[in-house]
């Protein structure tokens, strides 16, 4: 599963607050912000860059992809000029705790569902979508952003409903590897800060520590212990950023208990000193 992917219920409408189109006629990147809605965004020509999280994310024409909400996302390299796209700002709550994700093949039953503890469950989301072969989806949004520019939210949730039921259809399914790997993620994610032992990944996956790191670093370009470092290096230049903690209580914080190492590691990937970082950082537009 994608980092920040929508889990959206299946008992529960999204709301959209706004939905429309956009073009980029000069130097323009995406807003920096941790927004209080999900964003949908439809590219139709040129090309975006958007990070969130950390995660760079290129944009393409035909691309449909959704930012979380409550995720800071921000922009560093300016949109293509003439670069034209569909967005959506909605809401839509999380599910329930204990609710289980609907098996992609069963999207489209025609069960009629009579019980409903049948659909207390939710659909998950891929952060980007292909839909160049997917016209529908491309129909949807228009038809979305009609129904709103019109007042018509219940007709524009709708079809923001049909546009998710797509691209959860068109998401591929894990392989045995991926699933290996996805749980490694989600562990790493969960105890970057913390100095777990080799028995411990092994315990999350049921392979050997040796054999596992081949399948990650096959599937992620890095070793467990690279990306654990990427994870800490990340929080710790978001907290370099968006607080005034000292140097060594981010590093501490980070899971790095010798302040001296963590400037060197840091120094190393950003190239320069954690302090220098923090003066010169400036918060993108």
């Amino acid at each position: 599963m994608d980092r920040h992917a929508l889990k959206i219920p299946c008992n529960a409408m999204p709301f959209i607050c706004e939905a429309d189109y956009s073009v980029s006629l000069g130097k323009m990147m995406h807003a920096d912000r941790t927004a209080p809605f999900h964003v949908a965004i439809y590219l139709l020509r040129g090309s975006m860059e958007i990070i969130e999280d950390g995660d760079r994310y290129e944009l393409l024409p035909h691309r449909l992809f959704f930012l979380k909400s409550g995720v800071h996302h921000w922009g560093e390299k300016p949109f293509e000029e003439g670069s034209a796209w569909y967005y959506a700002h909605f809401y839509c709550r999380e599910p329930d705790a204990g609710m289980e994700e609907l098996p992609g093949n069963v999207y489209y039953d025609t069960k009629v569902c009579l019980n409903p503890q049948d659909n207390e469950k939710y659909i998950a989301i891929p952060k980007m979508t292909d839909c160049e072969r997917m016209g529908q989806i491309q129909k949807n949004f228009e038809k979305m952003i009609e129904a709103h520019v019109h007042g018509n939210i219940p007709q524009a949730s709708v079809r923001l409903w049909q546009i998710f039921l797509e691209c959860a259809k068109s998401a591929p399914g894990d392989s045995v590897q991926n699933v290996y790997v996805r749980k490694l993620r989600e562990y790493i994610q969960a105890h970057y800060a913390e100095s777990f032992e080799t028995t411990e990944v092994e315990s999350v996956c049921g392979l050997s520590y040796k054999y596992a790191g081949t399948l990650f670093k096959e599937e992620t370009g890095q070793t467990i212990r690279e990306y654990q470092r990427t994870l800490r290096l990340r929080k710790a230049k978001q907290l370099l950023k968006e607080t005034d903690k000292p140097i060594t209580d981010i590093a501490q914080l980070i899971g790095f208990s010798d302040v001296f190492y963590f400037s060197k590691v840091f120094r190393a990937e950003q190239g320069c000193p954690p302090s220098e970082y923090r003066r010169t950082y400036i918060p993108g537009i």
